[in-house]
């Protein structure tokens, strides 16, 4: 009776502080957005959008024609199918997806505190102690900042639960029972998102692997329920993977997304809060800086701990004195999930994969997937937070058995004291700048419905939305960022009117679809294969007033304006307008090619001599863009020329070009650089090509290209560094030349750009 008086107690007081953060979020739900970044803004949609327009395991509002799977896009999968029944076969709710996500992150920080109460319980700490320290735990928790913009990232009682069921089966009481709530939260988390069930799978393992640890002398013993434990351990994961691999209808998404080497913990992102003065007085001499997803500050107790066991570590070892486990391990049941946290700690500091042994990661691909090795430190936060609590408790009451009440009272203030303020920070850290009013989607539809009234136009009348400035990525290898204000208005347009993206910004999309849709701003001279799976109806084209490039001026000028104000215009953009450019330019390209005469092999309509064509025949490589070579080199650098250009090329515009390819086995593309070099040596400029932002792909290559005038004595220099480098077809010509090059495969070049026979 007293632990339930307790507990609702605890359940109350941290309801008051919630209440106390988000009290405008409290009183209009679905009037505020907790962030209007990209990634805040793509998860409120992508959750929006669902619950009132889709169906099934398929998200149809994003990456139109092909949609995209609940699982990749940050949707909340498992939550949302039971929200859209709900919407379906009890209470319409699909106008409130913003207040549904708002007050689900509020209740999930709610849920976690009964299992950090139970948790700390479970150590025999005081009901009152428990009380107070898991209050403190919850406002200190890192997935609290998450609220800015990874939602599914804020539900800070998903690892609690595992830990407090795994504990529950540990004790071999029920354990069919509590082996089977371990396994379905599992699978709840991993359903929510991969994370979830990667923090439940590793921290069962590491438990594994300290249990052998811990039993190394008696390993038979242990065997049966080792095996239990593993099997526990990886049902989940299996589950969760196998389902989604067999409902993808894609086979081609990244499996090597970039952050694996960046956004990782370390020792400062755990030990030293966000502000440090430390910081700032060491900054000169040591680098204490570290990743935001990374950080799981577990507060000045918890650091005052850690130094402890370390300083009387280096103590002992110094003086050959035994007896560090009984000062600080005597708890063999918190030994085990001490020394699985700890490994944990050390795979979410990209150990040893940065210390020289990455090559472990092509035996074990699937951990490449998880771009975001600091989250796997909360971890670490929950269990090092308990036992600290468990420690300074133990210690408080040996120092009042001992006769030293005052300073046991003095010693447990301190430590609850700053560790509350710890968690104050923490809150205002956290929250800041949360409350910003909701004018993208809101419940009603009535602004973009009267735009399109005003207009005489209907949402009906078209297929898609193609937003400019244009925005989107693959894989992040290719990246366009300049359009996000633009993404943004697009957003609220779909969701008002039920017209899907035709972009994405999903860094899981299958390549092949991210491509197609980056080559809709391609030039004329390259087919866009995405309208092959579309139909006949108009784009509905949204721009905001920001700058257009070249191609987006040329695509806003194809379309009709039906509405605009002074931030946005809202016009009609036939299909056609991509398929009759291309035709008229493949039309003009055959005829023109059959007149030009042909120099030195290769069809011109200026002299040879001011032409440098490389096709690389010579060369090895797996895969080649036209003919059978191409310069290919796994890691590392190559040269494309290193000369000085005779006169003829001098003084006159030039467009340097070639085609690199799109390898997948890595997530960055290879940076090509122009070096240029006076008559010394020494290097006068260095002139990086864009690599991120190109519309022009045909299949799997992307055309480089830049424009350059070549200086007399000035020595230039074109190398790609990188990994998985093939370059192919490199073609230096005047601006205004045109040149024509057959070719043994299925198309000729035509001023470098592939040309069907």
């Amino acid at each position: 009776m007293k632990k339930n008086v307790f507990l609702v107690s605890t359940f109350t007081v941290a309801t008051i502080i919630l209440i106390l953060i988000f009290q405008p979020i409290l009183k209009q739900p679905n009037s505020y957005l907790y962030s209007k970044s990209g990634d805040a803004l793509k998860s409120y949609f992508n959750f929006s959008y669902y619950l009132k327009y889709d169906e099934g395991i398929k998200h149809d509002g994003i990456n139109y024609p092909y949609g995209d799977h609940l699982q990749y896009i940050n949707s909340h999968p498992l939550y949302v199918q039971i929200l859209k029944f709900v919407d379906l076969h009890i209470y319409p709710i699909a106008d409130y997806g913003v207040a549904i996500l708002n007050l689900s992150m509020i209740i999930s920080l709610l849920l976690a505190m009964p299992f950090l109460f139970l948790i700390l319980r479970y150590f025999k700490l005081p009901i009152w102690y428990a009380a107070i320290v898991s209050v403190i735990l919850l406002f200190l928790t890192p997935q609290l900042d998450r609220i800015h913009g990874h939602f599914e990232m804020v539900y800070a009682f998903f690892i609690p639960m595992f830990w407090y069921l795994l504990l529950r089966y540990r004790e071999n009481k029920k354990p069919v029972l509590w082996g089977t709530l371990l396994v379905l939260a599992g699978l709840v988390g991993g359903f929510t998102s991969a994370y979830y069930a990667a923090f439940y799978s590793i921290f069962l393992l590491g438990v594994l692997i300290a249990d052998v640890w811990m039993h190394r002398r008696n390993l038979k013993a242990y065997l049966k329920p080792g095996i239990r434990l593993l099997i526990l351990a990886i049902i989940p994961i299996l589950v969760v993977k196998g389902l989604v691999s067999v409902t993808d209808w894609v086979d081609d998404r990244p499996n090597n997304p970039y952050g694996f080497y960046v956004y990782h913990a370390n020792i400062f992102s755990i030990f030293l809060p966000f502000t440090s003065s430390l910081r700032n007085l060491t900054g000169n001499w040591i680098n204490m800086d570290f990743q935001w997803e990374g950080r799981a500050y577990v507060g000045l107790p918890a650091v005052l701990m850690a130094i402890s066991i370390i300083g009387s570590a280096i103590y002992r070892v110094i003086t050959k004195k035994k007896g560090l486990s009984q000062s600080f391990f005597s708890d063999q049941t918190m030994n085990a999930y001490l020394i699985a946290a700890t490994l944990i700690l050390l795979f979410s500091m990209c150990f040893p994969f940065k210390w020289g042994f990455g090559f472990l990661l092509e035996l074990l691909p699937p951990v490449k997937q998880f771009r975001a090795l600091g989250r796997f430190s909360w971890i670490f936060y929950y269990v090092f937070t308990v036992y600290t609590a468990q420690f300074v408790y133990s210690l408080f009451h040996k120092l009042k058995q001992k006769g030293h009440p005052y300073t046991a009272i003095l010693l447990l203030a301190f430590i609850l004291f700053s560790w509350s303020v710890d968690a104050k920070t923490n809150i205002k850290r956290s929250t800041r700048g949360l409350f910003n009013k909701n004018d993208k989607l809101e419940s009603s539809d009535i602004e973009y419905q009267d735009r399109f009234k005003e207009a005489g136009v209907s949402p009906a009348e078209f297929q898609a939305i193609l937003f400019l400035p244009f925005a989107s990525t693959c894989g992040d290898k290719l990246l366009f960022e300049h359009g996000m204000n633009a993404f943004s208005e697009a957003m609220k347009c779909s969701f008002h009117t039920g017209i899907p993206l035709l972009q994405s910004f999903s860094p899981r999309l299958s390549f092949t679809h991210s491509l197609s849709s980056i080559q809709m701003l391609a030039d004329s001279c390259i087919r866009k294969t995405r309208l092959d799976d579309m139909n006949d109806k108009p784009l509905l084209l949204v721009c905001t007033k920001e700058q257009l490039t070249n191609h987006e001026t040329w695509v806003q000028a194809h379309a009709n304006t039906f509405w605009y104000d002074k931030h946005i215009s809202l016009s009609i953009l036939p299909v056609d307008v991509f398929k009759n450019s291309f035709e008229n330019w493949e039309r003009y390209a055959k005829q023109t090619s059959d007149s030009l005469s042909c120099n030195g092999g290769i069809y011109s309509n200026t002299s040879a001599e001011k032409l440098l064509f490389y096709d690389f025949e010579n060369q090895k490589s797996d895969v080649a863009f036209t003919g059978k070579g191409a310069i290919y080199k796994r890691r590392g650098q190559v040269e494309l020329f290193n000369q000085t250009f005779p006169k003829q090329f001098q003084n006159q515009e030039y467009e340097l070009s070639f085609w690199l390819y799109f390898d997948t086995r890595h997530y960055d593309m290879p940076q090509p650089t122009l070096h240029e070099y006076d008559k010394n040596g020494k290097q006068i400029k260095r002139i990086k090509l864009n690599n991120r932002e190109v519309h022009n792909v045909y299949g799997k290559w992307i055309r480089i290209k830049m424009d350059l005038q070549f200086e007399p004595d000035i020595r230039y220099q074109l190398i790609v560094k990188g990994k998985y480098i093939t370059v192919d077809d490199l073609l230096i010509k005047q601006k205004n030349a045109t040149v024509f090059i057959k070719s043994s495969g299925s198309f000729n070049l035509f001023n470098n750009f592939p040309l069907e026979k």
